[in-house]
């Protein structure tokens, strides 16, 4: 039985500003919560977005509401527990992943088994890219060479605001690596039909993975018209925020991929029915991020780590943030490994 809810705000600079097609940001806010059990406890951590319409004021004034709801209710009936947080408010899914990653660390850790095993996952690390905001050519093959130096096996390069410079970018990036490191693109909803499906023919020729939802996210005749005429996967991103949506990609053949991510889907528990949906019906997945410490990064790594249809990871932003307060994930090699021992294995602020 839940005994008590705790939760905690956190603010950190970035190590640099992050651009994207969609805005800029310098800063990461996260929300850590804990459920406690008698002598038990979990951790869980979200991080708001625009994606997700969600603040860190927001956040807490959720949490602070649905916490009446949840005390002295059984925490073992994941089910229940979600559809009380649902009753509470529509949306705030930023909010709700903290509860649900809180949860399950606490199962898993009464348990003795780190979160991968106690979500049936067999693996036990993970390649993730890391990522490189849009930046001007010079300093984007910049980093993108030091990067490979440091070991990352894959990066992914942001796109979307100006066609011919994305391509450039792209190009010379290649050129710089070579083709061993496998390359992945994000346009952020940036392009035109027309634009993206060019975008796409030039990626292709670069030996890029995939393109990342080159159109606005409400568009989904756009989407399908570029899946169709991209002859390179194209992913599903910001319009995939809950299995309900995962479905209607998976069954009207919108996609060829589908972007996971918890703090849009509410946590595991909803993450594990988009792949489940995705894997139905043939889709690869990728598990990513949004600006999230290590304590919720390493949730989606065991998530992750828990499926064989999760193809990609792209969990790096704990990276790139200055004096993260929660720790615990080593990168070796390009992968992205879990702490040993039970739960999510991190330590944090709320572990007294």
């Amino acid at each position: 039985m839940i005994d008590r809810i705790e939760f905690s705000s956190f603010v950190r600079d970035r190590k640099g500003t992050f651009k994207i097609a969609t805005g800029s940001s310098d800063k990461v806010e996260n929300l850590f919560v804990k459920v406690v059990c008698g002598d038990e406890f979990g951790v869980g951590g979200g991080a708001p977005s625009r994606v997700t319409n969600e603040t860190i004021a927001s956040m807490e004034a959720f949490v602070s509401k649905a916490s009446p709801k949840l005390v002295g209710t059984d925490e073992t009936d994941m089910l229940k527990t979600h559809q009380r947080l649902d009753a509470v408010a529509l949306g705030n899914t930023a909010a709700k992943a903290a509860l649900d990653i809180a949860v399950l660390d606490l199962l898993s850790k009464r348990e003795g088994k780190p979160l991968y095993e106690y979500l049936g996952g067999k693996k036990d690390r993970m390649i993730t890219d890391m990522t490189i905001g849009i930046e001007t050519k010079e300093v984007t093959v910049s980093k993108a060479v030091r990067y490979c130096k440091e070991g990352f096996k894959a990066l992914k390069l942001k796109v979307g605001l100006e066609l011919e410079d994305d391509i450039s970018r792209v190009s010379a990036v290649r050129d710089a690596i070579g083709p061993a490191v496998e390359l992945r693109v994000d346009a952020n909803q940036g392009y035109t039909v027309e634009q993206a499906v060019r975008f796409a023919e030039e990626m292709d020729t670069l030996g890029v993975a995939f393109v990342e939802q080159p159109v606005k996210a409400e568009d989904l005749g756009a989407l399908r018209e570029v899946s169709e005429r991209s002859h390179i996967p194209i992913m599903a991103d910001e319009c995939v925020c809950s299995s309900l949506e995962a479905r209607r990609i998976a069954r009207e053949g919108l996609a060829d991929m589908i972007n996971i991510k918890l703090m849009k889907c509410g946590g595991i528990q909803d993450a594990r029915q988009i792949d489940m949906f995705a894997e139905a019906a043939g889709i690869d997945t990728m598990v990513g991020c949004m600006g999230e410490m290590q304590l919720s990064i390493a949730a989606a790594l065991h998530f992750a780590l828990s499926s064989e249809n999760v193809r990609y990871a792209d969990l790096d932003s704990h990276l790139c943030v200055i004096d993260d307060p929660t720790s615990g994930l080593t990168l070796e090699d390009g992968f992205l490994v879990p702490p040993g021992g039970p739960g999510i294995g991190i330590r944090t602020p709320l572990d007294a």
